[in-house]
């Protein structure tokens, strides 16, 4: 954080899954795993033909890999650590960092393009506190926050 400090941002953007692979439970974690990849996995279902090479590509290089990391390693070797919002806020909070509103506008323009896409009934793009959080069927997925220093 020191180093961020140092760069004088104005604002720092943070994009985030919006899922707690972090638990050193195990039960806990494949329960947030099975419904975070299983709502990823859908929305591939709804929005990719099955032989289309991008979809192949996420399944095999990025599902894959933080599903067997999540899985089956602990301690350090556990490099997919994610976390929600909500923990982001505390541990910023620590920093100095306070959250800045996005605007009714940004959420107005996310619902606007999504409204472009077949699967879009499925899709949610929802505020909590002052971030915004896309989901799909009911499950948050990511989240994106605005922060700056006090």
């Amino acid at each position: 954080m020191r180093v961020i400090r140092k760069t004088k941002p104005c604002l720092m953007i943070v994009a985030e899954v919006e899922s707690n692979h972090n638990s050193p439970v195990f039960v806990n974690r494949f329960i947030e795993a099975l419904f975070f990849f299983g709502a990823q996995f859908d929305c591939l279902e709804d929005c990719m033909k099955n032989d289309e090479s991008n979809r192949s590509i996420m399944e095999a290089f990025y599902f894959s890999p933080g599903i067997y990391n999540i899985m089956t390693t602990e301690g350090e070797q556990r490099a997919f650590r994610h976390v929600k919002v909500v923990v982001w806020r505390s541990c910023f909070l620590r920093f100095g960092l306070i959250e800045t509103p996005l605007s009714k506008a940004s959420l107005s323009q996310a619902k606007l393009m999504l409204k472009n896409y077949s699967c879009a009934s499925s899709c949610t793009i929802d505020k909590d506190g002052e971030c915004l959080t896309i989901g799909w069927k009911g499950t948050q997925l990511y989240s994106l926050s605005a922060w700056k220093f006090k």
